[in-house]
């Protein structure tokens, strides 16, 4: 594996830290701590370097009336943080509109029109930008009473996910009346009223419990139907995605250091959760420990990596989960067993803060960090 940091960024080495990339053909979008939103060009190639990296745009995220955590990521490792204390980290997700996709379905020459999702604002919303322009379009208020602390959209861009301060996760539609007026729940009906959804084009879909304490990371599968939520008390819930059912509860055993089915009291907080299509997930606990485990509560594997991990992505075609955070290192883990592969060490960018990988043929690994640049991974 060959690792390259383009020099020609907008990030350079005193920018802000990147919070979140994201993957859309050949455009990589890559957000900042202060709110710089910069957009590169990534080509395959043939040659020395297999890829060529350009610089598109730069723009402001517009932030009106917004007030916002000046600690959302930092550069270096704070021991005397708090695990039990939820960081207010901003969350970033795009979706498309499925009325957009229709619309473009037939023609090729038109550009469609994606949405950016975010929330870890402090007057506890989610807000709604343009991608294009980056200006505010809504914002949802309400639903959730308290910090909202994670969000995540599905790959066709019309179910999102939120998880919650108050213990809580819901289901959005986004722009999709038909799905939305399908598996909305009489409850989100009665009690939320459906024209302030609709304001948004964003419809509330179910309010998922389970968990006892604040909700720190969700993830979801469309093709199993599921939803993932991670909490403080180390409580992993599952939940049917299109009927809000509530499936089971998980927690890591402390003395057994087995999974267990029932909430947890007093467990390890849930860092961050990873989903495969064949039936299991991978979830990160604050104390540097990494489990394999199916969606019916079987533990297939586990390891302690030693590390506070900020990303996580599992490649189902090379049966790997890629990891970066504090250490400064990607590293690639086998999912039988959780052997390490390879490592990739771009230390001298501080801390991984993101990774994402390219959509296209031949895959790229994007590394985002915590001083502002971006490092491309190739094969070769």
């Amino acid at each position: 594996m060959r690792c390259d940091t383009p020099k020609k960024q907008f990030g350079r080495s005193d920018a802000s830290a990147i919070i979140s990339m994201h993957a859309i053909g050949d455009a990589i979008y890559v957000m900042h701590a202060d709110f710089t939103f910069c957009t590169y060009k990534l080509h395959h190639t043939r040659g020395d370097i297999p890829f060529h990296f350009r610089i598109d745009k730069v723009k402001a995220l517009e932030s009106k009336d917004v007030v916002f955590s000046n600690r959302t990521l930092t550069s270096e490792v704070d021991t005397s943080r708090d695990e039990r204390q939820p960081q207010r980290n901003l969350s970033f997700a795009i979706a498309l509109g499925v009325h957009t996709r229709a619309a473009n379905g037939g023609s090729s020459g038109s550009d469609p029109t994606y949405l950016l999702f975010s929330c870890g604002y402090f007057d506890d919303s989610i807000k709604i930008h343009s991608l294009d322009s980056l200006q505010l379009q809504s914002k949802i208020n309400g639903v959730h009473r308290g910090r909202i602390n994670c969000l995540e959209v599905e790959d066709e861009g019309a179910i999102m996910v939120t998880g919650g301060d108050d213990a809580t996760c819901s289901v959005w539609i986004v722009d999709h009346d038909a799905l939305a007026s399908a598996i909305t729940d009489g409850f989100v009906k009665s009690s939320l009223g459906r024209d302030r959804s609709e304001e948004t084009k964003c419809y509330h879909a179910h309010m998922l419990l389970g968990h006892v304490t604040p909700v720190c990371c969700v993830t979801m599968c469309t093709k199993l139907d599921v939803v993932l939520s991670g909490s403080l008390d180390g409580s992993i819930c599952v939940h049917n995605i299109r009927s809000g059912k509530f499936i089971r509860a998980l927690h890591i055993d402390a003395e057994t250091e087995t999974v267990q089915e029932s909430c947890a009291r007093n467990g390890i907080p849930v860092k961050k959760l990873a989903i495969h299509s064949d039936g299991f997930f991978v979830a990160h606990f604050c104390d540097g420990s990494l489990y394999v485990i199916s969606i019916n509560g079987q533990q297939l594997c586990s390891a302690n990596i030693g590390e506070r991990l900020n990303t996580m992505i599992i490649c189902p075609e090379s049966e790997t989960v890629i990891t970066g955070g504090d250490i400064g290192c990607v590293r690639v883990w086998a999912l039988h067993d959780l052997t390490l592969r390879c490592t990739v060490d771009v230390k001298k960018n501080g801390s991984i803060t993101s990774l994402i990988r390219t959509t296209g043929s031949p895959h790229f690994l994007c590394i985002g960090s915590s001083n502002g640049m971006v490092s491309i991974v190739s094969r070769q």
